[in-house]
């Protein structure tokens, strides 16, 4: 029996769960594929296969709220790159199609990534089970056809969900609607399903998940024109409390699950610091304009969502904004640089926002476990 104390001592002193996991995780190679959930922020609201939107995006339902009318009609989604592209081409891959676009061609089409992503409002929380869901079974099929065990840990997943969800618990009357949770309620309700499918992805076979934080939607059109703030003010702080509750709390359930995850690297990316910096000091950044949109009609441009591309600015370049709520290809550039540039320690010079790793590092090959 003595020989076996030592050993003993050894599983004693060692964290749940991570007893085995060196040995249970092979070294990894650099990521192959990406993958992406979340709401219109990454996605177009479920496009068909020629790229149109089947259900309109959530300036449209916005929009079509304050009017009384029916949204318009569907507009091709091609816009401006979003954040799966920019990352994608971080990651020398091409951009992740949708999920739509696959036509049952599983393999070939999805061997390196696709864009779950789509519109979701006030179920948000559903619409994460959903996604997850599709993912789940994408990566089965790959496995299947690939005839790879390790798909899912050869891969990037980036989950982008709150943007839509908070804009909407934004919007006027928005918390008479949900009078049993309240807004900030229902932003940490979301926030737990979030982390909820990083683990049920995990249980599918991810290893590397990134989850994307809201950016300060306090300081976009339409919560400006909403809300009316004092003269000079840049942001509405209320609506910038409810984002940085949810931010926090996903942060948090985050921390959690990395000890609950042997072998998997869980990353967080502070957009809201990133969008926040770029609004507090625009010119810093070659942008010219922080508070009205590039799209849009009315006061900030934002008494009616984008509708199509004749009602976008000139130089979207030099925009924060590009629509209601939504950034611009510049500021997302900028948001994926600084997710991708990996901390560096006592240094004032750059910004990294994601931790513990950078997305760099990410899909490199991990840390096998942070």
């Amino acid at each position: 029996m003595a020989p076996l104390l030592p050993l003993l001592l050894l599983l004693a002193i060692l964290p749940p769960g991570r007893h085995f996991a060196a040995a249970a995780e092979p070294p990894r190679s650099p990521a192959t594929a990406l993958f992406v959930l979340g709401d219109s922020t990454v996605g177009c609201a479920a496009p068909s296969s020629g790229g149109v939107l089947l259900m309109p995006p959530l300036n449209d339902l916005i929009s079509s709220n304050l009017t009384g009318t029916t949204p318009p009609l569907p507009l091709p989604c091609v816009a401006r790159r979003r954040l799966p592209d920019l990352l994608a081409e971080r990651m020398g891959l091409p951009p992740p199609p949708p999920v739509s676009a696959l036509n049952g061609t599983v393999a070939a089409a999805a061997a390196r990534g696709v864009n779950f992503g789509g519109g979701a409002g006030f179920r948000a929380g559903a619409a994460v089970g959903q996604q997850v869901r599709v993912a789940a079974e994408t990566l089965q099929l790959l496995r299947l056809e690939a005839d790879d065990a390790d798909v899912g840990g050869g891969a990037v997943f980036v989950l982008a969900f709150g943007s839509d969800a908070c804009a909407r618990l934004l919007a006027p009357g928005a918390a008479a609607a949900a009078p049993k949770h309240g807004r900030r309620g229902l932003a940490r309700l979301l926030a737990d399903r979030v982390a909820r499918g990083v683990a049920e992805l995990y249980e599918a076979g991810a290893r590397r998940v990134a989850v994307l934080g809201v950016p300060p939607l306090g300081c976009a059109p339409r919560a400006l024109w909403e809300a009316a703030p004092p003269a000079g003010a840049a942001c509405v702080g209320e609506a910038n409390e409810l984002v940085q509750g949810y931010n926090a709390r996903v942060a948090a359930r985050l921390g959690e699950l990395r000890a609950q995850l042997p072998g998997a690297d869980v990353v967080f990316c502070d957009v809201y610091e990133g969008v926040m910096d770029i609004v507090s000091d625009p010119g810093r950044y070659g942008l010219e304009e922080a508070r009205e949109a590039c799209c849009g009609l009315g006061p900030f441009r934002a008494t009616v969502g984008c509708l199509s591309k004749a009602m976008a600015c000139g130089r979207p370049e030099r925009r924060v904004w590009w629509d209601l709520y939504s950034t611009t290809e510049a500021v997302d550039a900028l948001v994926v640089t600084w997710a991708w540039r990996p901390p560096e320690p006592d240094s004032s010079s750059t910004k990294s926002i994601c931790s513990p790793i950078s997305l760099q590092q990410l899909a490199a090959a991990g840390a096998g476990g942070v």
